[in-house]
């Protein structure tokens, strides 16, 4: 049949993680051999603590091109050594069902994706779920398996070793002593929040996960300390943080702790249990009484996501319009956009976009539908048959100590169905399911004669070529994307929007994929227009007028590729309707443009009222380019403010306390002549923005103008109690006091106006002084003085 079986009893030697010590295998396969080891050791090792400072995304960036990296390399490697010794062995098991079982999901979701690019590579703000990660991760998995030959020891080791440095610059991070501050390079490091693994709560999941691992590491020496240190700190973490879902990862972790000790050692013992129980019983007793340190989370961000609730709203919704393969990989924002965006309205996140579900669960859901689903089906019914399979094998996991990487295991299910994964999170993922692995069938493996089996001969050479290709496109991309980000990061650095300008045109160029890029470098070149437009006349630039079409030009292709990449991105649209609108008044036709675009990142996004208020501001803006054309648009200008009413109602509709709207609502009654109106809208929100005097005096001199004196004097009183330099309050205040023939009061208004810096020399005040101080006044013309 052209195999052979290979246990630990001696059929046949087991190869060495570094090679086999049989004296005929050639030198280069034993290099190459060596290479998957080292390629596997550093990827485990710099995984949970790696980052680089030159990316917009300093960790999913990197970490992305780091398991790139280790993927290709060790995939390379392990095809070369198999050209070169012919020969190949596998340990076939019921987890690779499951593992082949996602990538093939998610191979097919990508294929009937609503956004190819960005579930083939995934976003700046989701990679770890992008087909191009999901073959990265699956490459290391099998790697693991069947290249690793010491059961996974070393691997558990340096996996545990790392979490500890993780969990231990986190804790430090959190408390405040920051490790790079004076490294000028990692100035984005001197956060209490910043840690090498994601957001705060990220890193506690970390930890809760990482609990078996630390607490039951059989380490010697020093390794057997810092393991120690790393339980310290990751129980640390969780009290610091004391968030439900975190204990109950870590609850489910000690729980599987202690069923798997049990089951591998029959005789019961206290001190086995010691570690799980004490974690268990802080953990319930913390929740219990909610315990907080508050004057270590004050200084902690709060991490905002969307509920169980809603979450499970979207993927629902999702589920049921494209039941098959769902949305896509990498694009829960766009699903959440079209189910979720219309639940935040009148809430302070009315305006947000989510890229993850609350649990990865839902996030894989959205995006990979039935046929993810079917997978991961098929994955529990692995982990069921692997349970099965440790109970009887007793002998196996006695010698692994396997009761620790399966409470590991358990503690990751755990996450799944509670908390979002990123790069970190899903890396210890793959990797533990292939340490579970090697728990149970570390000592059995099947070695394959590629040389005498013309089938598998075949298949190897056509596994060579296809990985090979794999490696390299995978490689071309990968890098590509790197760069192109590391020049985006650089423009985005910039001051001067000529050189940000040449760096996001790199940026371009290097990935022409990017609707982020896109969208950035259409605001660009609305930069270089107004820049254009500022300067001073110069009879001799000739070339001036062709800059100007050249800018417009750029700005509005730039944006319109944005939404031919991304169609169901509502960002984009809103992006394109903005470029649009920016051109008001030097192209024709570009507020119809706008307000489309607009309307096209409502439907994409119901709910969100932000929308109906850019096409009411659009609207608004033109009304008033129109009049201040002539008289001669005097109609055009009334129907384009009764469009921009129309639009900031719906907005206020939508979310009745949507105050920018509700505001904008009242400058358009306020120039329709309709004062009484606008007051009703500015005292909306006056009560919830009393600490914004520019806000108040609007709504004191709506009063003035309407002749409501007593209201303007009482609200622009409390303008100067915010600000009593206010000039323009004191300016009106002067006005009711000489309307209320209260001269003396009137001049040290005035005086007071004088007092300011700014105003020492203006002539209208002083000569307001010099009439008040004269006895000569003007109450009857004070309605139509305008502020100063």
């Amino acid at each position: 049949m052209g195999s052979a079986e290979a246990s630990a009893d001696g059929q046949e030697a087991v190869l060495a993680m570094a090679g086999s010590n049989n004296s005929q295998m050639a030198d280069g396969t034993k290099i190459y051999r060596a290479i998957v080891k080292w390629a596997l050791v550093i990827g485990v090792f710099l995984m949970p603590i790696f980052f680089l400072p030159w990316t917009t995304s300093v960790l999913e960036l990197n970490k992305g091109l780091l398991t790139l990296g280790v993927a290709g390399t060790g995939l390379i490697a392990w095809l070369l050594a198999l050209v070169s010794s012919g020969r190949f062995s596998w340990r076939p098991n019921v987890f690779d069902k499951g593992v082949l079982g996602i990538l093939g999901a998610t191979l097919v979701a990508t294929i009937f994706s609503i956004a190819r690019v960005n579930s083939l590579f995934g976003g700046l703000n989701v990679l770890s779920s992008s087909l191009m990660m999901v073959c990265a991760f699956t490459v290391i998995y099998f790697l693991v398996v069947n290249s690793v030959q010491d059961e996974g020891r070393t691997l558990t080791n340096l996996l545990a070793t790392s979490l500890t440095l993780a969990l231990l610059f986190g804790f430090l991070q959190i408390v405040g002593v920051h490790v790079f501050k004076f490294i000028d390079l990692f100035k984005f490091t001197d956060s209490n929040a910043f840690n090498s693994v994601g957001s705060i709560n990220g890193l506690g999941v970390l930890a809760a996960i990482g609990l078996p691992l630390l607490g039951g590491s059989k380490s010697r020496g020093w390794l057997k300390y810092a393991h120690m240190v790393g339980l310290v700190m990751a129980i640390a973490i969780l009290v610091i943080l004391n968030w439900w879902v975190l204990w109950t990862i870590a609850i489910v972790g000690m729980a599987g702790w202690i069923t798997f000790e049990s089951l591998v050692n029959e005789r019961f013992s206290i001190s086995r249990f010691i570690v799980p129980m004490t974690v268990i019983v802080i953990g319930v007793f913390l929740m219990v009484v909610n315990f907080s340190l508050t004057a270590v989370k004050a200084n902690l961000p709060t991490e905002v996501a969307p509920s169980f609730q809603l979450s499970n709203r979207v993927a629902g919704s999702v589920f049921k319009e494209s039941l098959i393969t769902g949305y896509g990989p990498s694009n829960f924002s766009i699903a959440f956009d079209k189910y979720g965006a219309s639940q935040l309205v009148n809430s302070t996140l009315s305006g947000a976009k989510f890229y993850a579900g609350t649990s990865e669960l839902f996030s894989t859901v959205a995006s990979g539908g039935l046929v993810i689903v079917l997978a991961l089906l098929v994955m529990l019914w692995a982990v069921i048959q692997g349970v099965l399979r440790f109970i009887r094998d007793k002998q196996a996991v006695q010698r692994t100590n396997a009761q620790y990487i399966w409470a590991t295991l358990f503690a990751l299910g755990a996450a799944f169905l509670l908390y979002p994964f990123n790069m970190t999170l899903m890396f210890v993922a793959y990797l533990v399911l292939a340490l579970a692995v090697l728990t149970l069938w570390g000592d059995t493996s099947r070695v394959y004669d590629a040389e005498h089996n013309v089938a598998i001969s075949l298949v190897s050479s056509l596994g060579f070529i296809g990985g090979l290709i794999l490696v390299l496109v995978g490689a071309y991309f990968g890098i590509s994307a790197y760069i192109a980000d590391v020049q985006y990061a650089q423009a985005l650095a910039k001051t001067d929007i000529n050189d940000a300008s040449a760096s996001l045109v790199s940026a371009v160029n290097w990935n022409g994929q990017s609707d982020t890029y896109y969208r950035t470098a259409s605001q660009a070149a609305l930069g270089l227009l107004s820049q254009e437009l500022n300067k001073k006349a110069d009879k001799t630039d000739t070339q001036q007028a062709t800059r100007i079409q050249n800018y417009m030009s750029s700005a509005i292709n730039l944006a319109k590729k944005a939404t031919e990449l991304s169609p169901r991105e509502s960002l984009n649209w809103s992006n394109l309707g903005n470029v649009y609108q920016n051109l008001l008044g030097l192209v024709g036709g570009v507020d119809v443009l706008s307000a489309n675009a607009y309307q096209k990142a409502a439907d994409l996004r119901p709910g969100d009222a932000s929308f109906y208020n850019q096409i009411g501001s659009l609207y608004l803006a033109e009304s008033q380019l129109l009049r201040q054309s002539g008289s001669q648009n005097a109609s055009q200008a009334a129907a384009a403010l009764v469009s921009a009413e129309t639009n900031f109602k719906k907005a206020v509709d939508m979310s009745s306390n949507y105050g920018l709207a509700i505001y904008n609502l009242g400058i358009v009654y306020d120039q329709q002549g309709k004062l009484s109106d606008a007051i009703k809208q500015l005292e909306k929100i006056a009560p919830y923005n009393n600490d914004q005097p520019n806000l108040l005096f609007e709504l004191g001199l709506l009063y003035y103008r309407n002749g409501e004196k007593d209201k303007a004097f009482n609200t622009l009183q409390q303008v100067l109690v915010l600000q009593p330099d206010y000039s323009n309050a004191l300016w009106y205040l002067t006005l009711i006091y000489e309307e209320r023939k209260d001269i003396s009061n009137a001049i040290v208004q005035v005086k007071k106006i004088l007092a300011i810096e700014a105003n020492k020399d203006n002539q209208t005040v002083l000569d307001k002084l010099q009439q008040l101080e004269a006895g000569q006044t003007a109450a009857s013309k004070g309605i139509n003085q305008k502020p100063l």
